[in-house]
């Protein structure tokens, strides 16, 4: 039976070819994802492990946690007094201070602003050290510095040259050295100045202080032993921890960011898979069909039923294994240009060898084969339970369709309709809604042939116009409605998809627009120009912009994390007596000022949900001073608290009892009576000149950096659910390729009565725009539908308003149109091709 399975393959490989292409491309997709996500994981561990190489314990303040949203917390410094005290404790050989923060470097009087951090660091000799010598010698006076190998190959810095380095304290230096990162020139995305312990201190601002202490075990000393030694000595007020736990813990947290994308990578790839098994049931019901007599006369020779089912399931498990085989061999060059992509829509991913694990290849492998075998379980169940003799009498044509089978579909429409309906309309909730969407897929899969012959002969009129071709092309698409159905259905997944992101990426940023222009008033808003997580702009930019002669008022914001409970949640800090006059914030119960008494706003939603209200206490981990219990001072309108960028506010004040951080993340600007918005604009771009990181923008740039994530992943998606459609549209050019073999005979007599090469090439092409056009109709259909419904039930807490992107939907309607258009190509040349005489004796 193997052997027959395998000829059988052989012989049909043909018509398996786009179904093979199909699974490559699903395959690759996942084992592309899974290759890149081991490699950027890969490379932070390696990373992270190099930086605390040669060190045994790191000594730090304590913090209730470590990280939070993929931010590693900031810290209190370490007093000398505290470096002292662990050097002389028994069993310590050494302890290095550290000193880590932010500092900009500027050469050539450009600033070299990298979508990584900044870092500043003190420099610390190896072992202890992660950083190497590459060329010349470590930073020893106050005015030289050490950078990154990969930077000054990058930005041709050279040794002996002249660089600046922004940070508390400004330093301009000489460069006396370039240095590695373990076996790399540098860190991934960053750029990395070193200089003096002294140096970094003063420039940091930390006094006598040092931000960690990298201690190393004397010989012959147990390092567990040592960690409860220092432990004891400095009591619960410090961290002490293993470097290898410090590297996975700094690791972990880098990862965070790589763990989303891969989520979101997965989730596509699983989209592109669905597709493909719409087009692999296609094509093996189709194959099938059309050895309806082969298989008749196994059955007849002694084949049972079971046999003839694994005769077809071993078919798609070949080329399940092929496909396989081939996509986690293709994943390796995809997942490096999956990196590139993500670079381009700026999500930037370390850059090191590929991994491949043996994880990536059992789930590639298994992936592929699963869903191909799933995929043509339904058409060789229906091959084995046709009895051989009437499966000799039988002709190419469809089965019917079975009632049972249209019922429940139809209920099943039904049902995802009033699902849709209801999240549109503000009632049930996301649960509601996810399980309407599957309904939906589910009632149009199961119902859809019933459905197929009557859309295609209404789709199908403006086909008429080009005569008869036009007329048959509708014909031949309703004769086959199962074909029909499953074609057009999974170009529509794909096309959902598409207009789904669309719809909620719009209305969400329109949604942003709106509420940040009905509440915030500032004329101009001053931001770091890399939109990082938790701010970047220095403290002395507030200062700076404050005392300007052209500005009103100055007001300033600061973001940070805590935890309630295992949830991490964001809040702002607010100055509550500048506040209002950049604002237009309305709140429900309560009042601004109340934050001065140490309290926290909650937005509406949030009260509503926890069930508090003015007066209670709320308790809130913050990492440096642990769990606090606020008082709730007011409640704010979700619109407003939106404009703010969270559901929690505190003052500036309680924000400097709980945080370490200094950077602010936002400062509204207010212009001065009679000062023109150029006059102010001007005055403050000079004020921060030489500050290359703040940015000074008006209200469509604020929004625009608001937006910028949003912009981000939606081309990265959009781009991928590319390889979705183009997957179904493979399934368009398959399905008529397949059809032309089947109605070789039925092409010969439509030539051999007068048809002539044009007009056949007319009707297939006419087919394969009235399978395009009926897969954009349900699709986009129903990615509106759905993006609606997601839009309302965010509504319910963001006051989300359903915006309909026309241009890009009109865009996709047109190139999904054309691109099926180009998918008729090639099987009406083929059967334009076709000798009348040899077709027409055709069995």
């Amino acid at each position: 039976m193997w052997l027959l399975i395998l000829r059988t393959t052989l012989a049909h490989r043909a018509r398996l070819a786009f179904t093979m292409l199909a699974v490559v491309l699903g395959v690759t997709f996942v084992s592309g994802t899974l290759v890149l996500t081991d490699t950027s994981r890969q490379v932070l561990d390696d990373q992270f492990r190099t930086a605390t190489a040669g060190t045994d314990l790191t000594v730090r303040d304590a913090a209730a946690f470590d990280s939070a949203m993929g931010v590693e917390v900031e810290r209190d410094p370490l007093s000398a007094a505290t470096v002292r005290q662990v050097r002389a404790l028994p069993g310590v050989a050494g302890a290095e201070p550290i000193v880590r923060g932010q500092g900009l470097l500027v050469a050539g009087g450009t600033a070299i602003v990298p979508s990584g951090p900044s870092l500043l660091q003190s420099w610390t000799p190896p072992p202890v050290g992660a950083f190497t010598l590459r060329a010349g010698r470590a930073p020893a006076a106050d005015g030289e510095v050490v950078i990154d190998a990969a930077t000054a190959d990058r930005h041709h810095i050279t040794l002996g040259q002249t660089v600046t380095v922004h940070a508390g304290t400004d330093l301009t230096a000489q460069v006396v050295g370039l240095a590695g990162f373990g076996d790399r020139p540098g860190l991934p995305n960053s750029t990395v100045a070193l200089v003096s312990l002294p140096t970094a201190q003063r420039m940091l601002g930390l006094g006598d202080g040092v931000s960690e202490l990298a201690v190393t075990a004397a010989d012959g000393v147990d390092t567990g032993a040592l960690r409860r030694t220092i432990g004891a000595a400095l009591g619960s007020g410090y961290e002490v921890t293993a470097g290898r736990d410090v590297a996975a813990a700094a690791s972990a947290a880098a990862q965070n960011q790589v763990g989303y994308l891969e989520v979101m990578l997965l989730a596509l790839a699983a989209a592109g898979l669905l597709v493909g098994a719409f087009l692999i049931a296609n094509t093996f019901s189709i194959v099938v069909t059309q050895r309806t007599h082969e298989l008749a006369v196994l059955r007849a020779t002694g084949a049972t039923g079971r046999q003839v089912l694994g005769s077809v399931l071993g078919e798609a498990f070949l080329v399940g294994v092929a496909a396989s085989a081939l996509g986690l061999g293709t994943g390796i060059g995809a997942a490096i240009g999956l990196r590139g992509l993500a670079g381009v829509f700026g999500i930037a991913l370390p850059d090191g060898a590929m991994v491949i694990t043996l994880r990536t290849v059992l789930v590639s492998l298994a992936v592929g084969v699963l869903v191909t075998v799933l995929a043509a379980y339904g058409p060789a169940r229906r091959a084995a339970r046709v009895a051989p003799v009437a499966a000799m009498r039988r002709s190419a044509a469809a089965e019917p369709i079975g009632t049972a089978r249209t019922v429940a579909g139809t209920v099943a429409a039904a049902a995802g309709v009033a699902g849709v309906t209801a999240a549109i309309l503000n009632a049930g909730g996301t649960l509601l809604l996810a399980a309407a969407a599957v309904a939906l897929i589910v009632g149009l899969t199961l119902a859809g042939p019933a459905l197929a012959p009557a859309a295609a002969r209404l789709l199908g009129r403006p086909l008429h116009g080009f005569g008869t071709p036009g007329r048959l092309a509708s014909e031949s698409a309703a004769r086959t409605p199962r074909r029909t159905a499953a074609t057009a259905l999974a170009l529509a997944l794909g096309l959902a998809l598409v207009s789904f992101t669309a719809v909620l990426a719009t209305s969400v940023k329109r949604s942003v627009q709106q509420t940040y222009a009905e509440t915030v008033s500032a004329d101009f808003v001053v931001e770091s120009a890399r939109n990082e997580m938790l701010g970047g702009l220095p403290a002395t930019v507030h200062h700076h912009v404050a005392g300007l002669p052209e500005v009103a008022v100055a007001s300033r914001l600061r973001y940070g994390h805590w935890k309630d409970g295992e949830t991490v949640s964001a809040l702002t800090a607010v100055d509550p007596a500048t506040l209002p006059r950049v604002t237009a914030l309305k709140l429900t119960a309560g009042s601004l000022d109340a934050l001065n008494t140490g309290g926290v706003i909650l937005a509406g939603h949030v009260a509503a949900e926890r069930g508090l209200t003015v007066g209670d206490r709320l308790p809130m981990t913050f990492s440096r001073t642990g769990t606090q219990d606020l008082p709730v001072v007011g409640l704010l309108r979700d619109r407003d608290a939106q404009a703010l960028q969270t559901d929690y506010i505190i003052s500036l004040d309680t924000y400097a009892k709980h945080y370490a951080e200094d950077v602010d993340a936002s400062v509204f600007v207010k212009l001065a009576g009679g000062v023109s918005l150029a006059a102010g604009q001007r005055a403050l771009a000079a004020a921060l000149a030489d500050m290359p990181t703040a940015e000074v923008r008006d209200q469509a740039a604020a929004v625009a950096g608001r937006t910028a994530t949003i912009d981000q992943v939606l081309g990265l998606v959009t781009a991928l659910l590319l390889l979705t459609i183009v997957i179904a549209l493979l399934g368009i050019t398959n399905t008529l390729a397949l059809s032309v073999s089947e109605r070789t005979r039925e092409i010969g007599l439509l030539r051999a009565v007068g048809m002539t090469r044009t007009q056949l090439r007319t009707m297939v092409r006419g087919e394969a725009a009235l399978l395009a056009a009926l897969a954009t109709v349900v699709g986009v259909g129903l990615g509106v539908a759905l993006g609606a419904g997601t839009v309302r039930q965010l509504g319910a807490a963001a006051e989300a308003a359903v915006v309909l992107p026309v241009a890009q939907l009109a865009l996709v309607v047109a190139v999904t149109l054309a691109a099926g258009l180009v998918a008729g190509l090639l099987p009406a040349r083929r059967a334009a091709r076709l000798d009348v005489l040899t077709a027409i004796t055709h069995p």
